[in-house]
C-alpha cells in the first residue's frame, strides 16, 4: 500500500507485481512471497568529491521523501513508535541479558532525552535510510528502497540514522572524520532548505545519534552478531564523548 501511495506521488520506489487474483503477495504455509519490479542504479560514495555538496544532495533527498510521507501519513496505518519505550523495553532487556557493558552515564543520558523527544515533530518516516537504500544513475538520484520497517516517529531520526550509518568505520580516522563532518553538515543544510528543522530537532541530534547506536548494539546482539554489537558500543561511547562536536555541526 505504501509503495502504491508513493508511486502516485511520483516518488520512485519498487512496484509490487500483483498476483492473478490481484494480491501483492502469495502465501505458502506461514511465509509470504512478493515480486517487485527492479529499480536499476548504483550506490554513491559520499567521501569522494565534494563532501559538503554530497551531504546537501543527500539531505535534500531525505527531505523530498519526508514531504511526501508527511502528506500521505493519514492514509497509511503503521506502527506508531515510541523510542523511549523501546529503550525501556527490548533494548535494555537485551543489554542486560547479554551483559553488554554500557556506562550508567550513557543510559541516564538516553533516558533524559524523553522530555525533548516528546516535543519533536513526528510523521511517517523511512526508518532505515542509509546509502544502500538510495539509488543513483551517474550523479542523478533515481529511487528509494526498503520501506519494510517504516513507522511513525520523530522525523529527525531518519536524518541522524543516515548520518550514523555513514560514520561507522570512519570516526577513528581523522581525515575520514573530517570529511564526515562536512557531509553531515551538508545533510542538515540540504534538508533544511526544503524542510525547516525546529530548534528542538537541532538540539536533539546528539541524543538521537547515541540512542540509534545503542539500538544497533542491542539489535546485533539479538541476532547473534556479537562482534558488531561490541563495535556499536565503542561508537556509542565515542558519540557520547564527542557529543559537543556534533552540536557544533548544527551551528
Amino acid at each position: 500500500m505504501l509503495s502504491e501511495l508513493l508511486l502516485k506521488e511520483n516518488i520512485c520506489v519498487p512496484e509490487y507485481i500483483k498476483t492473478s487474483d490481484g494480491k501483492p503477495y502469495i502465501q505458502a504455509d506461514e511465509t509470504y512471497y512478493v515480486l517487485m519490479k527492479k529499480l536499476n542504479g548504483h550506490h554513491i560514495e559520499p567521501y569522494t568529491g565534494n563532501s559538503y555538496e554530497n551531504g546537501i544532495m543527500l539531505g535534500g533527498i531525505v527531505a523530498d521523501l519526508h514531504i511526501v510521507l508527511g502528506k500521505i501519513s493519514n492514509n497509511f496505518e503503521c506502527y506508531d513508535a515510541d523510542y523511549i519505550q523501546e529503550l525501556n523495553g527490548w533494548i535494555m532487556e537485551e543489554l542486560k541479558e547479554k551483559n553488554i557493558q554500557v556506562t550508567q552515564e550513557i543510559i541516564n543520558y538516553c533516558y533524559e532525552f524523553e522530555t525533548l523527544y516528546k516535543t519533536l515533530p513526528r510523521q511517517l518516516i523511512h526508518r532505515d535510510i542509509h546509502l544502500g537504500n538510495l539509488l543513483f544513475k551517474g550523479n542523478n538520484f533515481v529511487g528509494y528502497l526498503d520501506f519494510d520497517i517504516s513507522q511513525k516517529n520523530a522525523r529527525i531520526l531518519d536524518i541522524c540514522y543516515l548520518g550514523a550509518t555513514m560514520l561507522v568505520g570512519n570516526y577513528t580516522n581523522d581525515s575520514r572524520l573530517k570529511r564526515w563532518c562536512e557531509i553531515f553538515r551538508g545533510v542538515l543544510f540540504g534538508y533544511g532548505k526544503k524542510l525547516k528543522l525546529t530548534e528542538n530537532e537541532i538540539t536533539a541530534i546528539p541524543n538521537m545519534f547515541i540512542l540509534i547506536e545503542l539500538t544497533f548494539s542491542a539489535f546485533f546482539s539479538q541476532i547473534g552478531q556479537q562482534d558488531l554489537s561490541v563495535s556499536c558500543i565503542d561508537m556509542t561511547e565515542w558519540l557520547y564523548r564527542n557529543k559537543y562536536k556534533i552540536v557544533d555541526l548544527t551551528k
